[in-house]
């Protein structure tokens, strides 16, 4: 019975399958940054050279 069953063309599937996959996240990904609000960015790029008072613990 299970003698009819042909697994041959699954491996034609998977690379199909798993380029889909890595697209729908890269598109997702893309879709989301070009989606930001241009504040958020602003804000996010300047983020590592904010020098804010409650940010420096130093004590001297």
């Amino acid at each position: 019975m299970f003698k009819r069953i042909v697994y041959d063309n699954w491996t034609q599937i998977v690379p199909i399958i798993s380029f889909w996959l890595t697209f729908g996240v890269f598109l997702a990904i893309t879709l989301r940054a070009l989606f930001y609000k241009k504040d958020y960015i602003r804000h996010m790029g300047n983020l590592p050279l904010d020098e804010s008072p409650r940010e420096t613990n130093s004590k001297k």
